[in-house]
């Protein structure tokens, strides 16, 4: 009898200690998970504090394509127009279209008058081919007024720019001087862009127009020999409209081509002495310098120096001081896409017009 009472006593005894154990098991896993959701959820920071970060909050609001923030700020960038040597009332409207603000040397506003000022723009900062803001100003520098000669300018000279070659040849022979015996084609079409596939005539025409622009505006009278690629006019009858006008230099516009198409670099042509160019050989050469000295500082291109040539219809047929720019190599990839860039147009336009006007202020 006692040994069964002990026995009951002892089953008693370990129920109770299993249920002990048990419930703290059951104590500990409820404390951990109290621990796991604390983490989870993150501390509470009251109404202040951040919303709690879900998942599904993370996917509804995706962060904004890398893409969408290039377009935004390519789209709120603009390269600065060329407005050097025209009016400014040219320059603001160019300007103006373009988004950019407009200010003189004299930080003067031009906004309310520069509707028909006719004053030239001589500088501008930050120069032509400047990708800046929307919004942010280009300051100019321009003339005292309309017709203010101001230092450097050739007031009353008298250019003429010939664009060379034209859209068709003509093999019809001329004498390559007044009188000679040995003839050449009237003129040829030119050479054309090994890339852009561009015709010399057609770029040439592009610089020639761009030059006569800034003559101008330094108050120099211009004439072309031709204005459009439809033409059918000679090498000698391009010398005679610069000698029909007397004109202070006669401006010939090519560019070169060669079987070579790793030759680059930009060369001045002009009269070596012969029967017909001897009177205008010296100022011809005082001409050359200066414009392929001025076209190389304004292009950074290689420099091919000044070359004196007597075989040029062109030059035997003038009687009036004469230079000829080749402006670049269109059978070189490089030089041929920079000979279609409005961008390095204007370089060159600048370059020749900056050594054009030094010739005529030093020929005075």
């Amino acid at each position: 009898m006692r040994r069964s009472r002990r026995a009951r006593t002892g089953r008693h005894n370990t129920a109770r200690a299993r249920a002990s154990v048990l419930a703290a098991v059951a104590l500990a896993v409820l404390v951990l998970a109290v621990l796991l959701m604390t983490d989870f959820f993150g501390p509470d920071e009251g109404d202040n504090g951040p919303e709690p970060l879900h998942a599904e909050a993370t996917a509804a609001q995706p962060a904004p394509a890398a893409s969408a923030v290039d377009e935004t700020e390519t789209a709120s960038s603009i390269e600065v127009p060329e407005v050097v040597g025209k009016t400014l009332a040219e320059a603001h409207v160019l300007l103006s279209t373009a988004g950019i603000a407009v200010e003189t040397e004299e930080d003067v506003s031009v906004a309310a008058d520069a509707v028909g000022d006719a004053r030239t723009v001589l500088d501008q900062d930050p120069p032509a081919g400047t990708v800046m803001p929307a919004g942010t100003a280009v300051r100019l520098r321009i003339a005292a007024s309309p017709d203010a000669s101001a230092p450097g300018i050739a007031a009353g000279a008298v250019v003429v720019i010939d664009p060379g070659h034209q859209s068709r040849g003509d093999s019809t022979p001329e004498p390559v001087g007044p009188g000679a015996d040995e003839s050449k084609p009237r003129v040829t079409g030119g050479t054309s862009g090994a890339v852009t596939r561009v015709p010399e005539y057609e770029v040439v025409l592009q610089i020639s127009t761009n030059l006569k622009t800034r003559l101008e505006a330094a108050g120099v009278t211009v004439l072309m020999t031709r204005t459009t690629n439809d033409v059918n006019v000679s090498n000698s009858e391009r010398a005679a409209v610069a000698n029909d006008v007397g004109a202070d230099l006669f401006v010939r516009v090519h560019a070169d081509g060669n079987v070579d198409s790793g030759r680059a670099g930009i060369a001045t042509l002009y009269p070596g002495e012969n029967r017909w160019t001897k009177p205008i050989v010296a100022p011809s050469r005082r001409a050359a310098g200066l414009v392929q000295e001025s076209v190389i500082a304004a292009t950074g291109a290689e420099s091919l120096g000044t070359v004196p040539r007597t075989d040029l219809s062109g030059f035997n047929w003038s009687r009036v001081p004469t230079v000829l720019l080749e402006c670049g190599f269109m059978t070189n990839p490089v030089e041929d896409r920079l000979l279609s860039s409005p961008h390095y147009q204007d370089k060159l336009a600048e370059g020749m017009a900056s050594g054009i006007i030094a010739f005529l202020n030093a020929e005075r």
